[in-house]
């Protein structure tokens, strides 16, 4: 079994850590600023890191990145508008959910359809 280092972020004060844990390393550790729950990150070696996760701080139509949304199967694949949407779909969070659905048909309802290179990409 091998050691490396493994990046996490706490989801009570948003801190970023880095661990040297056995490989596969755990999805969570304990935060060593505030001892609450950090979950791994899936950071880039040698890119810093990636932006913060959508239960922290992405606003309603930001930003979500899929590094930090591991657990979301094919979020990289979908384009970044959409993503919020199937974070909520995935977690189970109705409320978003909703509220992205409204503001995904409002937009189609003034912009109408989107290219498939509008709705299908990969970032990272």
């Amino acid at each position: 079994m091998s050691r490396m280092f493994f990046d996490y972020r706490c989801g009570d004060c948003a801190a970023d850590s880095e661990f040297f844990v056995s490989t596969p390393a755990p999805e969570f550790q304990d935060c060593p600023v505030c001892s609450g729950t950090a979950r791994r990150r899936y950071t880039s070696r040698g890119l810093g890191r990636s932006g913060a996760s959508l239960a922290a701080v992405a606003p309603a139509a930001g930003s979500v990145d899929c590094r930090d949304n591991a657990d979301v199967p094919g979020l990289c694949h979908v384009a970044p508008s959409a993503r919020r949407r199937l974070v909520a779909r995935h977690r189970g969070d109705l409320e978003t959910y909703e509220a992205e659905t409204k503001r995904q048909t409002r937009e189609f309802e003034t912009s109408g359809p989107k290219t498939v290179h509008q709705v299908v990409g990969h970032s990272h």
